[in-house]
Order: C-alpha cells, then structure tokens, then sequence
C-alpha cells in the first residue's frame, strides 16, 4: 500500500493494515482438522468417537451414507472452536469384515441414470419392502424365477392383454368369479369333478359331440315346457 500522500502517518497506518492483515493468535479461527478414530458409541442416534482430547460426540454427515456402528474405524471432521461440531464424514472399516451395512437415506432418496441402466444384484436373496406403495412402471416389464410365489390380501392386474404360457397351471380357491363378454377355450381334454352341484344358466345351451355324446345318470330327467324331440337313425328306449 502507498503512503506518500501523508507521510507523517504512513508508520501508524502501515501498523492500522498489518493488524488487520495478519490477527493474533487469539482473533484466528481455530482450524478444522481431519482424524481417523473408532466410534465408541452408536446407538439411538447418538455418535461418540475417541480422538486424542478424549470422547466426541459427532453427527453423521449428509455424505456418509453407511450408518457408523460401534468400533468402526471413521473419518471425523474436528472443530477447534466448538466439540458439538464434529461430523462423522466416512466410515473407513468396518468392526468385523462380515458386518451387515446400513444405508440410512432418512428423507429419502432418488436415483437417477439418465443415459445408462441401473442394475442392483445379490449373492443370495433381494427384499424389498414398502410401509405404503410398492409400485414400478415401464413400457416392458419381465421376470425370470425357477419359483415365483405372491402373498397378498388383495390383488389386482390391470391390463389390455394378458399371456400366460406354462406346462402345468395350478389354482386354489374358496370362492371363483370370472366375468367375460366372450369366453373361448380350446383344450386337447377336460376332465372336471364337481362334488355336489354341476348348474349352467345360459339362454341358449348347445353341445355338440363329434363322436358319441353320453348323459349318465342314477336319475336323469329331462323337461320341457313346449316340445322334445329326438330324431336319429335308431331310437332305442328302455
């Protein structure tokens, strides 16, 4: 800085700069450091972690996303001014190799891939859980299981078509209710047992057997209220 306007002065203002350029020890913010610690204490929230003054209590900054847990080895960020500052930034190593890993994401979190995919995979077993919605979108959707099992009160699917191909379909129901405008099976054999009541309501019922058609019965009755024919080549009553 020039002082040659007032040179009378020039000492005490240079002096006035240099205070302000350079504090005292006492005024200088005191520096952050970085250390490696274990974490003593990790329950209910609360964090305490061993440095060389002594126990810290410590949060869990935003980026750490492994939930610390006793004996952990962390990176803790100090403050000199203030204890209450310190902030777990890292979890370093684990207390034992095989200890399970939690990723607290408290208010949620998003994962965006915008010009790849994400691809999640597990050595044993995938769960997922939801307190309310589970819910999953896209224009195609597959899944490939050697067993597929679904547990739910209540189930609804939703769709313009619908293609099951399988060897063996299986289905267990107390109570069975199907609605169609048009219903079209086409099966090699049928086989149905019903234990007590067989009854078909329709305007118009029609069956036609390429072959041989049998109606047996202990009991069989047949009515109607206008007319009965039978016509064929051979009648045989009785």
């Amino acid at each position: 800085m020039q002082t040659s306007y007032f040179p009378e002065y020039a000492p005490d203002i240079d002096q006035e700069f240099k205070s302000l350029d350079d504090p005292t020890p006492q005024e200088q913010e005191p520096a952050q450091s970085l250390v490696r610690t274990r974490i003593l204490v990790a329950e209910h929230g609360l964090l305490v972690a061993m440095t060389e003054t002594g126990p810290v209590s410590c949060k869990v900054a935003a980026s750490c996303l492994v939930q610390p847990e006793a004996g952990d080895l962390a990176l803790v960020s100090l403050s000199g001014r203030r204890k209450d500052a310190a902030y777990v930034l890292a979890v370093l190593e684990r207390a034992a190799p095989d200890t399970v890993m939690h990723i607290d994401l408290a208010a949620g979190a998003r994962m965006n891939a915008a010009h790849g995919p994400v691809e999640i995979m597990a050595r044993t077993d995938l769960r997922l859980r939801a307190g309310d919605n589970l819910e999953a979108e896209a224009p195609s959707m597959s899944f490939a299981a050697t067993t597929a099992r679904w547990l739910t009160h209540t189930f609804s699917l939703l769709g313009k078509t619908v293609e099951a191909v399988c060897s063996v379909w299986r289905e267990s129901s107390t109570d069975r209710e199907t609605t169609a405008e048009t219903w079209t099976q086409r099966l090699g054999d049928c086989h149905r047992h019903v234990q007590d009541l067989d009854e078909t309501q329709a305007g118009t019922s029609r069956t036609l057997a390429r072959d041989t058609a049998l109606l047996h019965g202990r009991v069989s009755y047949v009515q109607a209220e206008e007319f009965v024919k039978v016509d064929g080549q051979e009648v045989h009553l009785g």
